[in-house]
C-alpha cells in the first residue's frame, strides 16, 4: 500500500467533508470558512482520535512531507504563471492600480513579520522554561501566522534538520493552524460589526452560492483555462504537470549548488520553495527564448496553484500530532492568543490610517492575510464587499511585492540559526527592523489620520484625492490571485 497516495486521498476526503459541512450547515456558510480549513479541523480530529484505532497506519509525518512538497510545487506553479498584461482604456491609456494602498498594507505586514517573533521569542523564553521549550521555538510564529502552513512547514524543517531544534516543524504548523482559526474567529465578527455600523464603502450582501461554496446547476462558472496542446498528442493539463516536473528537478539542482556557499548555504538550500521560484523563472525564460511560453496557460496554471494550496492547508492540520507537542501546548496557545491580539491591534491601528475611503476593507484583508493566507484575507473582504468594488482585493495581491522588505528579518534568522549571532542579538536586530518599517510607513505617506473609529463604529474620513490613494482603481469582478505568493 502506497502510504503517500493513501494520505493524499484522505486529504481529498476531508476536503469533500469540509465542502459538505459548509453547504449544509448555515452557520459555517455564513462564517465563509474555506473547505480546506473545515476539512483540516476534521482531519486533525481524525488523526489524533480516530486513526489510532483503525488499521490504516497513517503517519502525521507523511502529511508533513506532502505539505512540504506541495508548497514547493505551489511556488513553482506561481513562478510558471506569466504576469498579466495591464488593461487599457478605450483611449489606449493604461489604468494604474492602487499601488500606494497595497504598498502600505505590505509594509504593515512586514512590521508584524518583525514584531511577532520578538514578542514570541521573549515570551517563550520566559514561560517555556518550565516545560523545556526554548525561546527559539517562539520566533517560528511569523512563519505560521504571517506566512501560512507552507512556509511554516519549510522553516520548521529548516529549524529541525539544519539548526537542530526537535519537533520545530510541528510547532510551526501548530502556529499556522491556530492562525487560521484566529483569522475567521476574530475576522468574521469584525466584518459583521463593520457592516452593521456601515464602516465599509459598499453595502455587503453575500449571496447563497458564496455561502454554500459552490455554484448551482443553472449558474454559469468561469473557464478554468484554455487548451494549448492537441489532445491527440498530449493533454494540456499533462503538459503543465510535465513542465512542473522538469522545474522540480532544476529546483533540486539549484539547492545542491547553494550548499557550496559557506555558512549560510545549507540554510538557503533547505528553502526549496525559494529554489523552486528561481527554477520556475529560469524554465519560463528558456521557454520564452524558444518562443513556446504560450503553451503555459496562465488561468490553468493558477488553478493548479489553487489546488495545491487547498490540499496543503488541509494536510497541515493533519500533520500535527498532539501527543508530540502536548507538553508545549500551553505555551504555544498562550503565544498564539497574544499574537492574535497584537496582530488585530496593529492591523486596526495602522490599517485605519492608510488614507482612503475603503480602509476598513483593507484592515479585514490585512488581518486575514496576517493570520492565515491571502485567500483568508480575500474571504473576509468579500463579506463586506462581495463584488470586490473597493479595490482592497487588488491591494492584497499588490502587497506581496512589498514583502521584499522582510529581507533583514530573514537574514537575522539565518545568522541566528547558524550561530553566527546570538539569540538576543537576533531579537534586537528584529526590533530595529520594526523601527525601519515604521519609518517606511511615513516615507510612503501611508501613516495618516484615522479614516474610521472602530470602537465607536464611526467613519471619520473626508474625501481624499485619487493621487493620494495611489491613482485610479480597477474594479474587476474577480481578481487574479494566482500571483499571490503567501501560502
Amino acid at each position: 500500500m502506497n502510504l503517500a497516495m493513501l494520505s493524499l486521498a484522505i486529504i481529498g476526503v476531508m476536503l469533500c467533508i469540509g465542502m459538505l459541512l459548509r453547504a449544509k450547515i448555515p452557520f459555517i456558510g455564513k462564517m465563509l470558512i474555506p473547505a480546506s480549513v473545515i476539512g483540516g479541523i476534521i482531519g486533525f480530529i481524525f488523526m489524533n482520535v480516530i486513526e489510532p484505532v483503525t488499521p490504516l497506519n497513517l503517519d502525521c509525518g507523511t502529511f508533513g512531507d506532502l505539505v512540504d512538497t506541495m508548497f514547493v510545487l505551489s511556488f513553482i506553479s506561481i513562478g510558471l504563471t506569466g504576469s498579466q498584461k495591464a488593461k487599457k482604456e478605450a483611449d489606449g491609456t493604461k489604468q494604474t492600480g492602487p499601488v500606494l494602498g497595497g504598498t502600505g498594507m505590505g509594509i504593515i505586514w512586514c512590521f508584524l513579520y518583525g514584531l511577532t517573533p520578538v514578542i514570541g521569542g521573549i515570551l517563550i523564553f520566559i514561560i517555556g522554561r518550565a516545560v523545556g521549550m526554548s525561546g527559539w521555538y517562539g520566533i517560528l510564529i511569523p512563519f505560521g501566522f504571517c506566512q501560512g502552513p507552507g512556509q511554516a512547514s519549510t522553516y520548521g524543517r529548516l529549524f529541525e534538520n539544519v539548526y537542530g531544534f526537535e519537533n520545530a516543524e510541528m510547532v510551526a504548523l501548530t502556529f499556522a493552524v491556530v492562525g487560521f482559526i484566529a483569522a475567521f474567529g476574530v475576522g468574521v465578527p469584525m466584518a459583521r460589526y463593520g457592516l452593521r455600523k456601515k464602516l465599509c464603502l459598499y453595502e455587503g450582501k453575500i449571496n447563497a452560492s458564496v455561502e454554500k461554496g459552490y455554484l448551482g446547476a443553472s449558474e454559469k462558472g468561469e473557464s478554468v483555462g484554455c487548451e494549448t496542446t492537441h489532445s491527440g498528442n498530449i493533454d494540456t493539463l499533462a503538459f503543465h504537470f510535465a513542465v512542473m516536473g522538469i522545474t522540480y528537478i532544476v529546483t533540486l539542482i539549484i539547492a545542491q549548488l547553494l550548499n557550496f556557499i559557506p555558512v549560510i548555504g545549507s540554510s538557503f538550500a533547505a528553502m526549496l520553495f525559494f529554489c523552486g521560484m528561481l527554477a520556475a523563472y529560469l524554465v519560463k525564460s528558456v521557454m520564452r527564448k524558444l518562443k513556446i511560453d504560450y503553451l503555459i496557460d496562465n488561468s490553468l496554471q493558477s488553478k493548479i496553484s489553487g489546488w495545491l494550496s487547498d490540499f496543503l492547508v488541509t494536510g497541515a492540520f493533519m500533520s500535527i500530532k498532539i501527543d508530540v507537542i502536548g507538553k508545549w501546548i500551553i505555551p504555544i496557545l498562550i503565544e498564539c492568543a497574544l499574537i492574535t491580539v497584537v496582530t488585530y491591534a496593529v492591523c486596526m491601528y495602522f490599517g485605519s490610517r492608510l488614507g482612503s475611503d475603503h480602509d476598513f476593507e483593507r484592515v479585514l484583508g490585512l488581518y486575514g492575510t496576517a493570520t492565515g493566507t491571502t485567500p483568508s484575507g480575500l474571504s473576509l473582504v468579500r463579506m463586506v464587499d462581495p463584488k470586490l468594488q473597493s479595490g482592497a482585493a487588488d491591494e492584497l495581491g499588490i502587497m506581496n511585492a512589498a514583502m521584499i522588505f522582510t529581507t533583514p528579518v530573514m537574514i537575522l534568522v539565518t545568522l541566528g540559526g547558524t550561530k553566527v549571532i546570538s539569540f538576543w542579538v537576533m531579537i534586537g536586530g528584529m526590533a530595529l527592523s520594526c523601527v525601519l518599517y515604521l519609518i517606511l510607513l511615513k516615507v510612503f505617506r501611508v501613516w495618516r489620520k484615522p479614516s474610521f473609529n472602530f470602537a465607536k463604529g464611526e467613519r471619520c474620513f473626508g474625501e481624499i484625492s485619487r493621487e493620494e490613494q495611489g491613482g485610479e482603481r480597477e474594479y474587476p469582478d474577480t481578481p487574479d490571485m494566482g500571483g499571490a505568493v503567501k501560502l
